[in-house]
């Protein structure tokens, strides 16, 4: 019977946090073996202030001759040829991204100049003697203007390496393409409507920004501590570019202070620590600023959608469209094909519509590289639909809840085998949007909106609501561990996933203790490093538990069958007469193999233990596992409501309450997945009423700190009222769904929404994200005229 799995555990990360005792990449000192007497030099980067600018000449004489100064280095310096993209099939290699400006800066904030000082004063200093002449060039900021190809960031004659043959043809800003036929007998509805939706650029914000550490060793081996979410594919993507064998690559993740989608490797500056440590020949650390993180680090969004939905009068949908235009940045990488390889599979989200019609395109742009964040190539999409199913219901005259009714997957065709070939697990989507719908209080909410709009008063009530789920993992992945029973009988347990504050060591301590039959405090987790584990995805897509959990309750339950063959020979029996029993007579659980009908005498893990190593034969106690979960991506859903109130003559948004009803089905440990949904919903109201990078004509980033980003502060944030619904997925062992992306997710829609509705009646039909006070005053002045 399971005594960890399903309870809140206390999460293991937490008290050397709280005791300032943990250990970040900043923190790091790099081994005396690796360092060999060497000091660690501090790297400061010489950054582009244009967003499309060629550079004429370079002057570095001054900088170099500067106190403290190590070294000063260009693009000239070094033979790194930039590589082809980390997706070779969508991408030739005239995009890709060099380590150093090489020619042509492509936004603001692009390295150029890397300078090398003893320390990082020294650094700051020298770097403001570098001279870069310039010459700009035409900007193209708007996805539109770059779908036109007026103006051309790449040309067919860069410098650039390639994985695959064909690499050139026309030039033009399009990097990536799904096409779509349009059947336009199956919207010859009753009720059709058109909508163009933008979401917009975010950054993920964590709290720490991109560090690295970098060191070659006497062998030729390169030692890297990152703030990076996936040290293998970081590794994989190094050997590429450097041209390396991965086995001399080591890729480490100490303690991260957030990433969000944000830290997955594919920085200039974290690929060209790596040449700047060979070339000045000792350990170089870099730690960027606040600012530079606005400037140069990868975003998320920047989707604009264009949706067509047919449906009938009586609230029926019966045919969606969207166009995906995508901004991908400078660079493009992973972002890029995000709305395609997810939304081409899940365009209808929870709802049983006959007829979807589902394309993609991506266009790079001067601005940074859009990869990952949050609900990364769901999210938008996702609060975009939300949001047409509401105009949908104003359209038709109905409540946004009806239609939604008319329109949700039931329960009895689950799992529901979806016509873009996708099968979604186990739910009850009807069932949770009646749970929500009356935690929420939603008919007394109703008549509450009714009364403030019959006194006309300033401040109006509304309410949005958002049905959402969205496919994890995507596209089939797997993850590697290895769990081992040590000479004391504890165990230890190796994944290739990493933890930025998900409470992964917790959670598979109690996946293992419950198999194991041993105390959760015997087990010790060991993640986010390539020395962990040959093979590792890391922190995307919500599938650690779906993956590496999965891995590690195989993995343990072979070592019980192990450890019962080797009980045999204690026991003197045979080993097909050997059970377990786990006792909890005490305060802990104790695994007991004895013969089957003498439970009196028995031997533990500590006694077996003991016995296999002592024999020589420890390797028998080491289970390796690569769990795969091939078609069965879990579908995390619920429903949330948010309640705001407006005030119509200034815009404000004050929200005064959020339900959410979230079915992650079992959860491992309640206390984490609750902690997840709180952080991911409190992004989604960020991201519908603040968040938004925004540049000028000239590429120039206009919100470069957390004084003009508008980051959502805890002041302006509810008590979040969560509802646990658990419907447990038949896709794997645990009946688990995935948490981590949920609520961001399903916040979006539903506070989006609750704004437009408490504005509608005053004639406002939309407001662009982020529903920021100007954008809500702009949308009620507008209407009255």
């Amino acid at each position: 019977m399971s005594r960890y799995v399903g309870t809140s555990v206390g999460r293991v990360e937490d008290p050397p946090l709280l005791r300032g005792d943990t250990e970040f990449t900043a923190d790091v000192t790099v081994p005396a073996d690796i360092a060999a007497g060497r000091s660690t030099a501090e790297v400061v980067f010489v950054r582009s202030p244009y967003a499309h600018a060629d550079i004429v000449s370079i002057d570095i004489d001054e900088a170099s001759e500067a106190d403290g100064v190590v070294a000063v280095i260009t693009a000239a310096d070094h033979n790194v040829r930039p590589l082809g993209s980390v997706f070779p099939e969508f991408f030739d290699a005239r995009y890709a991204m060099p380590i150093l400006a090489e020619g042509t800066t492509r936004y603001v904030g692009e390295p150029v100049v890397a300078v090398v000082a003893e320390t990082k004063a020294q650094a700051i200093d020298a770097a403001e003697l570098v001279v870069i002449d310039w010459e700009p060039r035409d900007v193209v900021i708007d996805v539109n203007d770059a779908l036109t190809g007026t103006t051309v960031l790449f040309t067919n004659e860069r410098r650039a390496r390639t994985r695959t043959p064909g690499a050139g043809g026309p030039e033009t800003n399009v990097v990536h393409e799904l096409q779509c036929h349009h059947d336009e007998e199956r919207f010859a509805e009753d009720v059709v409507i058109t909508k163009r939706i933008w979401n917009p650029r975010q950054v993920p914000a964590p709290l720490e920004t991109h560090v690295q550490v970098t060191a070659w060793d006497a062998a030729g081996h390169v030692h890297i501590w990152a703030t990076n979410q996936r040290p293998h594919g970081f590794r994989d993507q190094l050997a590429d570019v450097f041209e390396l064998d991965p086995s001399t690559i080591h890729v480490h993740a100490p303690a991260v202070g957030g990433a969000f989608g944000g830290k997955v490797g594919r920085t200039q500056d974290e690929h060209a620590l790596v040449m700047i440590a060979r070339q000045v020949g000792r350990p170089v650390r870099w730690v960027q600023t606040r600012s530079e993180y606005f400037t140069g680090a990868t975003q998320g969004r920047g989707e604009q959608f264009d949706f067509t939905l047919a449906g009938t009068t009586n609230g029926r949908v019966t045919a969606l469209r969207c166009d995906v235009l995508k901004d991908s940045g400078a660079y493009p990488g992973v972002g890029a094909t995000l709305p395609a390889r997810f939304n081409v599979y899940d365009a209808s989200g929870p709802y049983d519509i006959a007829h979807i019609e589902f394309a993609s395109i991506a266009v790079v742009t001067n601005a940074p590289q859009v990869s990952a964040f949050r609900g990364a190539g769901r999210a938008a999409y996702i609060a975009a639909l939300e949001r047409m199913m509401d105009l949908y219901a104003a359209e038709i005259g109905m409540d946004p809840v009806e239609v939604r009714r008319k329109n949700l997957i039931r329960a009895d065709q689950m799992p529901y085998a979806a016509a873009s070939g996708v099968t979604f697990d186990e739910a009850d989507y009807l069932a949770d949007l009646d749970i929500a719908l009356a935690n929420a209080g939603y008919d007394e909410l109703r008549r509450a909106q009714r009364a403030r709009r019959s006194a006309g008063g300033a401040r109006q009530l509304g309410i949005g609501l958002s049905t959402y789920h969205l496919q994890t993992v995507g596209n089939g992945g797997e993850e590697e561990a290895r769990v081992e029973i040590e000479a004391d009988g504890r165990a230890t347990i190796y994944t290739g996933t990493t933890d930025q504050g998900h409470g992964h060591r917790g959670a598979w301590g109690q996946i293992a203790a419950d198999v194991l039959g041993m105390p959760i405090e015997h087990i010790t987790v060991y993640e986010g490093s390539t020395d962990h584990t040959p093979t590792g995805v890391g922190a995307v897509g919500s599938r650690s538990l779906q993956t590496a959990g999965v891995a590690i309750h195989t993995a343990s339950n072979e070592l019980v069958v192990r450890a019962s063959n080797a009980a045999a020979d204690l026991l003197e029996a045979a080993a097909s007469d050997v059970v377990t029993l786990v006792a909890t007579e005490g305060d802990a659980p104790e695994m007991r193999f004895h013969v089957a009908g003498v439970p009196s005498v028995y031997v533990g893990w500590p006694e077996v233990a003991a016995s296999v190593h002592g024999n020589g034969q420890a390797e028998e106690f080491a289970c390796g596992e690569t769990h795969n979960i091939g078609d069965f991506s879990a579908f995390p859903s619920g429903c949330q409501i948010a309640v705001v109130e407006v005030d119509t003559e200034t815009g404000h948004v004050g929200l005064v309450k959020f339900v959410s009803v979230d079915d992650c089905g079992v959860r491992v440990n309640p206390m984490t997945v609750e902690g997840q949904l709180h952080g991911g919903i409190a992004a989604g109201i960020s991201q519908a009423l603040g968040e938004e990078m925004r540049y000028d004509a000239d590429g120039n980033p206009l919100t470069t700190s957390f004084l003009d980003y508008g980051l959502a502060s805890p002041d302006v944030l509810p008590s979040f009222e969560l509802v646990a619904s658990e419907t447990q997925s038949s896709f794997n062992v645990f009946g688990a769904k995935g948490v981590g992306e949920a609520g961001g997710v399903g916040s979006v829609g539903a506070v989006h929404n609750a704004v437009v509705d408490a504005v509608r009646h005053l004639g406002v039909e939309h407001i662009e994200l982020p529903c920021t006070p100007q954008r809500v005053w702009a949308a009620i002045d507008e209407a009255s005229r």
